[in-house]
């Protein structure tokens, strides 16, 4: 990593610890503070070097300006923003008991799928019309269909959510849609190189991911216990970094399965959950939401880019489109499964979340060829603004349902 990459972490943690203090002197979640630090490093910054840089012929603004496109330092800092993804979806693991996981199991499903298809529908039919590309048609669909796991559990452990019935139906939910997103790619990607859907791939994706999910939840929790008994001359700091290890390993085996490794690290913090005391789940969530959290979401807002369809109605169209599927097919399949329509309405906008899986989708259907940049822009500043509106709509509602005794634990 050179050392521009690291300056430009180190303004991004800056950004975000700052905003993110504003954000709570305001009573918003720090997540919204987070990525609006990212935005003001990335995008607002650059607009302000670049205009200063023409305005007065300073090159060396211009230049700076350059260097600080996301373009220019994401292959640098793409490690890091997976470790962080592992660590955050690790530590949220830890929040989640696997008993409570299995007990939504039933809602989480149904969410997940009508939180799939109506986006999904109203996307590809919304985009269709807008642009007239079938595969391009087919990709807004998918993006719009997609929940971030690391905002929503993130969201949900900033208002002390996690272990309620809708905070359950919507981590469930959430990683059923990370999992379906898989899903959509390989169509994708399969439609892209050769004009046909390879329905043997998809099969046995669909079979790897369910032996891992399985095998996460009901065998190697018991392994994982009876390894950790003969740790138990370890230090405390030791202790930690056998930890992150399981956490690395478990995100590895999920991408050789054919998920993403935040899936797996998500599991592999349940999964472990009861073999590490309080102290070392502590220090892990301190590292987690102190240091990984805060540079992730920042870094969502660092990438965005106002150009060509990015600032054209487009962009409304697809946030009012992809809020509006998911308001409706997820709460819809929340309300079905049994939870009240105030639990529902949460549901229903707690599943708008974007940022993770949505930005490694969108990129891969540039490199594929399947989108323009314009659109992929467009695309990741419908997920910011998803990232930025979801944690604050979730806490005035939670806040206000609480209240009136309309949310059950």
């Amino acid at each position: 990593m050179s050392m521009e990459a690291v300056i430009y972490l180190l303004l991004l943690l800056i950004c975000a610890i700052f905003f993110g203090k504003v954000a709570e002197r305001f009573k918003q979640p720090t997540i919204v503070g987070n990525i609006v630090g990212g935005l003001f490093a990335g995008p607002f910054l650059i607009f302000i070097l670049d205009s200063l840089g023409s305005r007065f012929d300073i090159d060396s603004f211009t230049v700076l300006a350059t260097q600080l496109h996301p373009g220019e330092v994401e292959l640098e800092v793409f490690f890091l923003m997976d470790l962080a993804i592992i660590m955050l979806m690790f530590s949220s693991g830890l929040e989640t008991r696997i008993k409570d996981f299995i007990a939504s199991f039933r809602t989480g499903i149904l969410t997940a799928a009508l939180g799939v298809i109506v986006p999904f529908t109203f996307g590809f039919v919304g985009a269709y019309w807008y642009i007239g590309d079938m595969l391009t048609a087919f990709y807004v669909g998918a993006a719009l269909s997609i929940t971030a796991v690391a905002l929503s559990i993130a969201t949900l452990i900033q208002i002390d959510g996690v272990r309620t019935r809708f905070g359950m139906t919507i981590i469930n939910a959430a990683i059923v849609d990370d999992i379906i997103g898989i899903m959509i790619l390989s169509v994708l990607l399969s439609f892209s190189s050769s004009g046909r859907l390879n329905t043997l791939s998809i099969a046995g994706t669909i079979s790897l991911s369910l032996i891992f999910v399985l095998l996460s939840l009901f065998v190697v929790p018991r392994l994982l216990k009876k390894m950790y008994s003969y740790l138990t001359d370890l230090r405390m700091t030791e202790r930690v970094g056998v930890s992150i290890l399981m956490a690395g390993l478990f995100g590895v085996i999920a991408h050789i399965m054919g998920l993403h490794l935040m899936i797996g690290a998500f599991l592999g913090g349940m999964a472990i959950r009861d073999s590490l005391n309080k102290r070392t789940q502590q220090s892990l969530g301190r590292w987690a939401f102190g240091f990984f959290a805060p540079v992730f979401f920042a870094w969502v807002g660092f990438s965005v880019s106002f150009t060509g369809l990015a600032i054209s109605p487009l962009v409304p169209l697809i946030i009012v489109l992809g809020f509006s599927g998911k308001l409706i097919g997820a709460g819809l399949g929340a309300k079905i499964s049994g939870l009240k329509w105030s639990e529902s309405l949460l549901v229903g906008v707690g599943m708008n979340g974007k940022a993770a899986v949505e930005l490694i989708l969108a990129s891969v259907a540039l490199q594929a060829g399947i989108i323009e940049r314009d659109l992929y822009s467009a695309v990741v500043i419908m997920a910011a603004t998803m990232a930025i509106t979801t944690p604050m709509l979730m806490k005035f509602l939670h806040k206000k349902f609480q209240k009136r005794g309309w949310v059950e634990d």
